[in-house]
């Protein structure tokens, strides 16, 4: 890519949806030029010139959150925040991105717990988000739905059934010591 005192002004060229229109004397900490673009929205920007001859810059910042029917979320039915379903539908699809972990999949765990912590038994709805789901950091399986101290307490026991039952001793060894 030509910089320096090998680039020429490359002024009313278009990249996307940008159109330089003048060449800046100053440059970059790599020494790629910058240039004053107008974007289609009328916006104009100051971009360097390897960002766009690279792909990197495509436009102003006007289509990185599409607005309308353009949205991602528009397609969903949850242009906005505040549609009754929208927390359920960002959960699932974290649920399914993080766990992949179907929601029929998450109820039947649900079910075969009783609506409890597998652990203490809590009874789950107490709370909004008072459900965990519990997985396998080695191998990234789930092995059930835990409320929010016993996940932690997991976690903090770094998964290792042997400090979990070094713990049960200390605290039995404790419990006859008074």
């Amino acid at each position: 890519m030509p910089q320096g005192r090998f680039h020429s002004d490359k002024s009313g060229n278009r990249y996307g949806m940008l159109t330089l229109v003048t060449q800046l004397n100053a440059k970059t900490a790599n020494g790629s030029y910058k240039y004053i673009a107008q974007c289609d929205c009328g916006e104009s920007k100051v971009v360097a010139y390897y960002a766009l001859a690279r792909g990197n810059t495509k436009s102003c910042g006007c289509q990185q959150y599409p607005k309308g029917e353009l949205s991602p979320n528009w397609k969903h039915g949850f242009a906005d925040k505040s549609h009754p379903e929208y927390k359920r539908y960002q959960r699932e699809a974290f649920d399914r991105f993080k766990y992949n972990l179907e929601p029929n999949h998450k109820q039947a765990l649900l079910d075969k717990q009783n609506g409890c912590c597998a652990i203490c038994g809590y009874k789950f709805g107490q709370k909004k988000g008072d459900i965990k789901v519990d997985h396998c950091h080695t191998r990234g399986h789930v092995r059930g739905l835990l409320c929010d101290l016993c996940n932690r307490g997991i976690g903090m026991l770094k998964e290792d059934s042997k400090i979990l039952t070094n713990a049960i001793n200390y605290l039995t060894n404790y419990a006859n010591a008074r």
